[in-house]
C-alpha cells in the first residue's frame, strides 16, 4: 500500500507543479500587436488577427491557410472597445481563466488580453481589479479584468500553493473532455407514450 500512496503523492506534486508553471508563450502573446496589415499578403482583409502558439507569431487568415500552420494551436483575436480580446472558450484550453472577468462581444464571451480603458473614477477598491484597479462588473465573482493582470498576480504570489494559477488544472481532464465531444450518443431510447 505504501508504494501506491507514494505514487499518488508524486502525481499530486506533479499536478501542483504544472499549475504553478507559467506557459512560455503567454508573455510574448500579451506583448504582441494585432490587426496590422500582413506584409506577406497585400490583399483585402489581411489583418493579423490570429496568434499561432507553436510559432509564437501573429498571422492573417491567408497565412493560416498555408500548410505551415496546419496542426498548430491557433487563437483568434477580436476587438472590443478598441482593445484586443480572445474567446473565453478558446483560451480555457490553454490557461486557467478562473477569476478573469469575461465580457460579451457579439454574443460571445471574451476576455481581454490587457486592461480595458477605465470607465469613471475608482470609488471602492474592493470592487476593482486586484492589479490595475479597473472597476469590475461582478467583483464577487472575479478578481482580474484581463489576462495580463492575472499574469502579474501570478508572478507576485508568495506561495506555490496559493492562487492564482495559470496552467490548466489537469491535462487528463482536458483530454477526457476532448474525447467525450466525439463520442457517439449510445443506446437509442424510445420516446414516451402519452
Amino acid at each position: 500500500m505504501s508504494d501506491s500512496s507514494n505514487f499518488v503523492s508524486q502525481v499530486e506534486e506533479e499536478v501542483i507543479e504544472k499549475r504553478n508553471e507559467k506557459p512560455e508563450w503567454v508573455e510574448a502573446f500579451l506583448r504582441r500587436t494585432f490587426f496590422d496589415g500582413c506584409t506577406l499578403h497585400p490583399i483585402r482583409r489581411n489583418e493579423k488577427n490570429r496568434y499561432c502558439i507553436n510559432c509564437d507569431s501573429s498571422a492573417c487568415q491567408y497565412c493560416l491557410s498555408s500548410t505551415s500552420h496546419r496542426h498548430h494551436k491557433i487563437l483568434k483575436i477580436y476587438r472590443h472597445v478598441y482593445k484586443d480580446v480572445v474567446s473565453l472558450v478558446a483560451m480555457e484550453k490553454y490557461i486557467d481563466c478562473a477569476d478573469i472577468q469575461p465580457y460579451k462581444c457579439n454574443k460571445r464571451l471574451v476576455i481581454a488580453l490587457n486592461p480595458l480603458p477605465h470607465c469613471g473614477p475608482i470609488l471602492n477598491t474592493e470592487t476593482s481589479c486586484d492589479i490595475c484597479k479597473r472597476r469590475l462588473a461582478e467583483p464577487d465573482l472575479y478578481r482580474y479584468c484581463s489576462i495580463s493582470c492575472k499574469v502579474i498576480a501570478f508572478e507576485r504570489k508568495s506561495s506555490d500553493l496559493a492562487p492564482p494559477f495559470l496552467s490548466i488544472r489537469s491535462p487528463k481532464k482536458a483530454l477526457k473532455a476532448e474525447q467525450l465531444k466525439h463520442k457517439r450518443k449510445g443506446k437509442p431510447q424510445r420516446a414516451p407514450f402519452f
